[in-house]
């Protein structure tokens, strides 16, 4: 069935079943799960995500693209949720042999999982509601499996959190991948309001 609503942008898609994920079995990549001190890292990459939207036309506030003032409070916020426990983030390192360079403590891909309560509803009476976002491949090693692989071991995660649902929102260029995970597309329309900062 067709959505009645026009392609957005991104579509939010939503996984609710808890099957066993062949990928995650069998995929090589060696994914980790982020640190505290993971935290500048997954900002950087976080910020390569909104710039690679702003230039796909998909940023809300695209003029700010190059704004830095929020790294610090992100970095925080990353390392305080780590540790938390509701927050977690799943992290490739990057492989200097496949860059050509001998940069230490640099992230390849990342993908963020949240957890949060929201109130009770069909199909998830407890209101144990997973998120997924941050998905985010350095463009020089695309095309291994990465984005698959961190999605991949984001999911058990939230399994493990007694996540009743997962949400993220998707490109149109991805969301074959989501759905190969076992997302399917939500019956509703995204919407979002940008407050004046």
């Amino acid at each position: 069935m067709r959505s009645e609503y026009p392609r957005p942008r991104s579509t939010r898609v939503r996984r609710t079943e808890r099957s066993c994920i062949m990928a995650c079995m069998t995929n090589s990549v060696p994914v980790r799960k982020a640190l505290p001190a993971d935290a500048p890292e997954l900002v950087r990459l976080r910020h390569a995500m909104f710039r690679a939207m702003a230039e796909a036309g998909a940023a809300g506030r695209a003029q700010d693209v190059d704004d830095t003032s929020w790294y610090p409070a992100a970095q925080e916020a990353i390392a305080s949720r780590i540790a938390q426990g509701t927050f977690a983030a799943f992290v490739i390192d990057e492989k200097p042999e496949i860059n050509d360079n001998d940069r230490n403590n640099r992230l390849s891909a990342c993908a963020v999982v949240t957890l949060e309560d929201r109130l009770p509803g069909p199909g998830f009476p407890r209101g144990a509601s997973g998120s997924m976002s941050s998905v985010f491949v350095a463009p020089e090693q695309r095309g291994r499996g990465l984005a698959r692989a961190v999605v991949a071991a984001g999911l058990p995660w939230l399994d493990e959190m007694n996540a009743e649902v997962v949400d993220l929102h998707a490109t149109p260029d991805a969301a074959h991948l989501y759905r190969s995970l076992g997302f399917s597309e939500a019956r509703s329309l995204a919407l979002r309001r940008l407050n004046k900062l």
